[in-house]
């Protein structure tokens, strides 16, 4: 040992002296931080000494500081730890940790919680003073607000998180699908249609009002493309009734050769007496549709043509109603596509929006848009509200998507709606922030309004560990990169190429970004942290290889952006993580995502469960992948992954929904899918798009509502899929096994499963040229497979473990063992 260590190590052990023994067997040494503390202090002993001459540091970021001045001294070569005491931490600055800050191999510098306390990072300032107003308000004058140094979009009382001024009002029965606008149909209406509606029994109803009594015309624009499925003429396969009469068949509704809608069928002659009326359209014989608008005309040379339809004759009537505007509707498939609106404007109905609304500088209006997939929400400016064409102008970074009638908004920070206990207003120029406190608030009780978004940032350092702290109550901003399609770029507690650090038994709530966000760098571990109720999602690696999240328990996240995931792998590098043993559930979208995320990632024995909770068009284990031939090498297995539900509201009561549990997005590839569990997703249990050479075996997926497996082999790209020793068990009768697009043998290789679905002798298939379980068998797949009862421990209880004498065994399945799923820790959920 040279002398320069020997030196080292003996101020190490006579500041170790100094401190008496050390809570931290490990630690070489102790320093102390609380709230009782004082920075002009030593930061040795644990409490004030009884002169209160020394004691433990009152900061942070003193303690930092302490740290440092130990280094100068020269390398660590053991541990040091910063132990902070119970209680609570105001963090108005970001609490910054450089490449000088770093620890080293076998001498890691940990900030933690002191044995059996819990110390509260809070990233925001207490509000005091405030005072009665009017009514129930109470107010306070912020005058760092007015000043314009200082601005938050979020307030937590008593640590949770308040609701700004809103029109309408949160619904607090049901805050996910009531309380809502929902943007008016304009003229016309065209380009929005009702699909998905093949089934034997599917059906919509309208409510129309009939001018004058007469013979009608019925007309349809629809398209139709079932000629792949054995069918070319819809003619008399589907019928409408009027005030539950009898059922007219409809005619002249031959194959249009594609599934968008384009051609206008004389469907049916109709008596109709004047008044409102209620006609029921009805699938009664299978074969799909695809419908946009309807006609009633009492003109009989009158002919529409596309999506301007002509006036009839003098005299004569015509009422044109758009398809996706039914009152009531019967389809486990049913779905409403997008199209037509404008990014910018759209229309409400009368009485909805109010034009002083224009006149608040920072209202916001929050609008679940359909024109992409119903993937994100976007926050919009109001830029004009026309009071005459009842038509509301919108703007801003997030203004990317068509917003169409039935997509649901509602407008917040509007002080004229001040109306609700926990409602509360931040007016930027006077700087007065009003609040209507929840009920049971006292005097005495908590009001935070955050100052910061990242509490932590720890940019190039190394060796860095955070144990057992509680953060809570920062902010989020527009730049945070989560609109549109972003998946976001920052987080509360924020690694920028950090290497060997950790987050450790840490709990983050309350939080506006994502929990923890590692950028670049690599080997980080985040463990066995409880992340709840955050702006955002919970952890965001992105470009990072080789990190771990293990053993968190992760959920209701997505209170401000929806677009985000549990766990969140993005961009090229961010190879060779490890996501394991985490409990993900109610997340506004994804469980778990990769995006376009690197190579050989491990994504294994998580429970991920009610997520995709207000989004369309996911899944709870979910990857998207651009490039067409990437071959991933990553394995996602052992996972238990239920009811990924993919809600999308088109409108009040119309409901639609497309999830999967396990979706390859675009053009996966390389990835393999075994020993997972997936069970009452509302599209499919399992969805390969378009990718190459993955592999899904020795997978349980049970009762989906649209097709247990989708494989529509997009754009031609796929190759070299299989699809063997899976079990797939549904309990609908009019739901399909498998759908799919062009699929030979040389795209999919399907073999040695086990379907099953109680009461049906045959399972439906839907694939292009395909249209039965022998034709199926005859192109090739599944010549070995076998339907016949799996014998499940106990499904009604989601228990599908495998009776000895299944006959999936028989095939090669081997059984999964789940008593290793979800929280390796055991701790409250």
């Amino acid at each position: 040992m040279n002398s320069r260590r020997q030196q080292l190590c003996g101020l190490l052990m006579a500041f170790a002296g100094l401190l008496g023994p050390s809570t931290t067997a490990f630690a070489a040494a102790t320093l102390y931080v609380a709230t009782d503390g004082n920075d002009a202090w030593t930061g040795k002993l644990a409490a004030p000494n009884a002169e209160r001459s020394d004691g433990p540091l009152a900061t942070l970021a003193k303690a930092r500081d302490a740290v440092r001045a130990l280094k100068a001294a020269g390398p660590l070569v053991e541990p040091v730890s910063v132990q902070i005491r119970g209680g609570v931490y105001s963090i108005t600055e970001t609490l910054a940790f450089g490449p000088g800050d770093s620890g080293a191999p076998g001498a890691a510098i940990s900030y933690e919680a002191y044995p059996g306390e819990t110390p509260e990072l809070v990233g925001g300032r207490r509000i005091e003073g405030l005072r009665p107003a009017k009514g129930p308000i109470l107010s306070v004058h912020l005058p760092a607000v007015e000043a314009g140094k200082w601005y938050f979009r979020q307030l937590f009382v008593n640590g949770r998180r308040q609701v700004r001024a809103r029109y309408p009002n949160v619904d607090a029965n049901d805050p996910i699908r009531r309380g809502f606008l929902y943007v008016a149909s304009r003229r016309g209406g065209f380009g929005v249609t009702v699909n998905n509606i093949h089934n034997h029994d599917d059906w919509t109803e309208y409510r129309v009002q009939i001018p004058a009594d007469g013979e009608y015309v019925f007309w349809i624009y629809y398209g139709a493309h079932n000629a792949p499925f054995g069918t070319t003429d819809m003619s008399g396969r589907t019928t409408l009734s009027v005030d539950g009469g009898e059922p007219v068949p409809l005619v002249d509704l031959v194959d249009t050769g594609a599934w968008p809608a384009s051609r206008w069928a004389r469907a049916a002659n109709l008596r109709l007496k004047q008044g409102e009326r209620v006609l029921r359209w009805r699938n009664v014989r299978g074969g799909g549709l695809t419908l946009d608008a309807f006609a009633l005309c009492d003109d009989p040379q009158w002919k529409p043509s596309g999506t301007d339809p002509a006036e009839p004759a003098a005299g004569k009537h015509l009422l044109v109603f758009q398809a996706e505007h039914f009152i009531a509707s019967h389809g486990p498939q049913l779905s409403v596509s997008s199209g037509g609106g404008s990014k910018t404007e759209f229309h409400y109905g009368p009485g909805e929006v109010k034009p002083s609304w224009a006149a608040e500088p920072d209202a916001e209006l929050h609008i679940f848009q359909s024109g992409s997939c119903r993937a994100f929400k976007e926050i919009l400016a109001i830029e004009a509200i026309d009071p005459h064409a009842r038509k509301v102008a919108v703007g801003g970074p997030e203004a990317v998507a068509a917003l169409n009638a039935g997509d649901r908004y509602f407008v917040e920070n509007l002080f004229e709606e001040l109306d609700a206990p926990g409602e509360w207003h931040l007016n930027r120029k006077t700087g007065v922030l009003s609040l209507i406190p929840p009920d049971g608030f006292s005097e005495a009780g908590e009001v935070v309004a955050p100052a910061v978004g990242c509490i932590i940032e720890v940019a190039g350092a190394s060796h860095l560990r955070f144990a057992g702290l509680l953060v809570r109550n920062s902010d989020y901003t527009p730049a945070d990169g989560c609109g549109g399609y972003g998946m976001g770029d920052y987080g509360t507690l924020a690694f920028s190429g950090a290497r060997h650090c950790a987050v450790e038994g840490c709990t983050f709530t309350d939080t506006g970004r994502y929990a923890v966000c590692i950028r670049e760098g690599g080997d980080n571990v985040v463990r066995g942290s409880d992340i709840s109720n955050s702006g955002q999602g919970g952890v965001l690696i992105l470009r990072s290889p080789r990190n771990q999240v293990v053993d968190n328990h992760i959920h209701d996240c997505g209170a401000i952006y929806k677009h985000i995931g549990g766990v969140v792998l993005e961009g090229e590098g961010t190879d060779e993580n490890r996501v394991a043993h985490n409990h993900i559930h109610h997340i506004s979208r994804y469980g778990i995502t990769l995006k376009s995320a690197g190579l050989r990632n491990t994504i294994e024995l998580n429970r991920v469960q009610w997520t995709n909770l207000e989004t369309y068009d996911t899944g709870g284990i979910e990857v998207t992948q651009h490039d067409r031939n990437l071959q991933s090498g990553s394995v996602i297995r052992d996972n238990i992954v239920g009811d990924s539900v993919g809600w999308y509201a088109q409108g009040p009561d119309k409901d639609v929904y497309m999830s999967w549990g396990i979706y390859l997005d675009s053009f996966a590839g390389g990835y393999t899918v075994t020993n997972n569990i997936t069970y009452r997703n509302s599209h499919g249990g399992i969805m390969l798009q378009g990718g190459k050479g993955n592999k899904v075996f020795n997978n349980i997926f049970v009762d989906s509502t649209m097709a247990q497996g989708y494989f529509p082999n997009f754009q031609d790209n796929s190759t070299g899929q299989a699809l063997e020793r899976n079990i797939f068990y549904y309990s609908d009768p009019e739901a399909l096994l498998i759908a799919g697009g062009n699929l030979t043998p040389e795209v999919l290789r399907a073999d040695h499963n086990l379907y099953y679905a109680p009461g049906v002798a045959t399972p439906r298939i839907r694939v292009r040229g395909i249209a039965s379980f022998a034709q199926w068998q005859e192109r090739g797949f599944d010549r070995n497979s076998v339907i016949a009862d799996p014998r499940f421990l106990d499904p009604a209880k989601d228990d599908y473990a495998l009776r000895p004498d299944s006959p999936a065994f028989a095939l090669g399945f081997q059984a999964i063992d789940t008593r290793r799923v979800g929280l390796l820790t055991r701790r409250m959920e």
